[in-house]
């Protein structure tokens, strides 16, 4: 489960991303330039190599952005 968290700034890149490993179950932050690259990331929790899949349509990335600041 991805849930984003919007960052100040315009650049979608720099937007946080919650993601759980499905090793452990820790949740943890990657950037969303991660998972628009489909880079691999190593859990904090226990060191696995994951592959994030994010299948959020970036208007609803957009839209989050926009509530959170004030621009909905």
């Amino acid at each position: 489960m991805i849930c984003y968290q919007a960052d100040m700034g315009d650049d979608l890149d720099d937007i946080l991303a919650q993601a759980e490993c499905p090793r452990c179950g820790r949740e943890f932050s990657i950037r969303y330039r991660t998972l628009r690259l489909e880079r691999t990331v190593d859990c904090p929790g226990c060191g696995a190599t994951i592959r994030p899949i994010d299948d959020t349509p970036i208007g609803a990335v957009q839209a989050l952005i926009d509530e959170t600041r004030g621009d909905a």
